[in-house]
């Protein structure tokens, strides 16, 4: 199949014929695991989560010509890299340009996309973390896709918030994420607790009883990254980094200083363990090594629990006293298009078009173990008899319209950084209201 150069006009119309006339959909990699659930789906923790520097100067964007061949830029993620290689060789047949992929680690991505706009050697399409959208829109140094005819009505909850900046869409989602809470149903039981419905969020007293029983029996009753396992508490009290016009930081009201002073006592206690590393020093692999009984998952740890054998259920983050519904982030992949550095601008929205397919999203939970982002793929029967096949995912389903998406502002990953650091701070003993305050004068030093 070969494609034509499109109009802004007509771009819309090839989203909807590329789902009604099918292409071969995603290969292999059933159950994708995706990376740690310390905002590894989504790439958001770890490393730099900023810019790297000034993104201004550069080349301008490269030809509107479709390619021989294409530059995709990603972090490394070995577990993603067959969906990858399956993706560029259906690419390659759609339009016939080859895909030359290039990975590097996620902390060192933002250093090298500055420099390499600023070399005119960008790629022709990036992902991006979603705290990394609102700042290379800001520096005008990424695509506004509104003005290239994708639409951000499209897009789902979160995603779609995540994937915008200032009311327009500047990337547009891989997949999307969610967390919840992944339990060893054996160890469960070993404690002398009911499974309980994968449908049903606990309350915080619930959860904490659970946390006290299996501690107790096991040890340690739950892990969690170190900051977003707090951030994961304060959301779900219906807190938050900052208020909804971004003029104040609220990390220390009341709803987050509740969560602080509910948590930390139990990690000081050491029913709760939290974690910083990566590889075998997380709660992911704490929990498949049978060594902690339940901790703060990701959707795309569904393929690798499966995998490990366990006896093993999801079910949802529990809520706080101050809101009926829990809450977590919002995350996942995105891909945008350079506005310069020398990216074939082109190409880079072809294969945004292509990863926006029906065709595409209706199939990533099979393929990398996120959520589609696209509207559309959730209707779909491909979709539907996926998640009734896997029944665990019931409850990822459920909770993705739960999510929150995280602070449409270019130092989202400034505010990321200052309060993880001051969770890690709480949990080795400093008082809540002073990590909480330090943090919250941080945010405001960037607002």
């Amino acid at each position: 199949m070969s494609w034509e150069r499109m109009t802004r006009v007509n771009r819309r119309t090839l989203l909807g014929a590329i789902g009604t006339a099918g292409v071969a959909g995603l290969a292999g990699c059933s159950g994708g695991t995706g990376t740690e659930t310390t905002g590894g789906g989504g790439g958001t923790e770890g490393g730099s989560t900023t810019s790297g520097g000034d993104t201004e100067g550069g080349s301008d964007s490269g030809s509107g010509q479709m390619p021989d061949s294409m530059t995709n830029w990603a972090w490394n993620d070995p577990s993603l890299q067959p969906v990858r290689e399956d993706q560029a060789a259906e690419f390659e047949e759609m339009t016939g340009t080859s895909i030359n992929w290039q990975t590097f680690p996620f902390g060192d991505f933002t250093a090298k996309f500055t420099s390499a706009l600023q070399g005119g050697n960008a790629p022709d399409t990036t992902a991006l973390s979603v705290l990394w959208v609102p700042r290379y829109a800001a520096q005008n140094v990424i695509l506004d896709l509104e003005q290239e005819g994708f639409s951000s009505d499209n897009y789902v909850g979160g995603a779609k918030r995540n994937a915008m900046t200032n009311g327009s869409l500047y990337s547009v989602p891989w997949y999307a994420d969610c967390r919840a809470l992944a339990i060893n149903k054996t160890m469960f039981e070993a404690a002398g607790l009911e499974i309980p419905d994968p449908m049903t969020r606990p309350s915080w007293e619930e959860w904490k009883s659970w946390v006290d029983a299996l501690a107790e029996e096991h040890g340690t009753g739950y892990g969690m990254p170190a900051g977003e396992g707090f951030d994961g508490f304060v959301l779900s009290n219906g807190g938050g980094y900052i208020n909804d016009d971004a003029s104040e930081a609220i990390i220390n009201n009341d709803v987050a200083l509740e969560a602080a002073e509910f948590l930390q006592p139990m990690v000081t206690d050491g029913k709760i363990e939290t974690y910083t590393g990566g590889g075998a020093t997380t709660a992911g692999a704490q929990f498949e090594s049978k060594n902690i009984p339940m901790y703060y998952a990701g959707s795309w740890d569904y393929g690798r629990m499966e995998d490990a054998g366990l006896d093993w259920q999801y079910v949802p983050h529990p809520s706080g006293p101050q809101i009926d519904t829990s809450h977590t982030w919002s995350a996942g992949v995105y891909y945008s298009v350079p506005s310069r550095g020398g990216a074939n601008q082109e190409a880079g929205l072809r294969f945004l078009e292509y990863i926006s397919s029906v065709e595409t999203q209706k199939k990533v939970v099979e393929a990398i173990g996120g959520f589609p982002g696209l509207k559309e793929a959730y209707e779909t029967d491909y979709f539907n008899n996926y998640i009734e096949e896997h029944p665990k995912l019931k409850t990822i389903e459920q909770e993705m319209s739960n999510t929150i998406a995280f602070p449409d502002h270019p130092e989202v990953g400034t505010m990321w950084t200052a309060v993880h650091t001051q969770a890690e701070a709480l949990w080795t003993g400093t008082e809540p209201k002073q990590a909480l305050d330090k943090a919250a004068q941080e945010i405001e030093s960037v607002l």
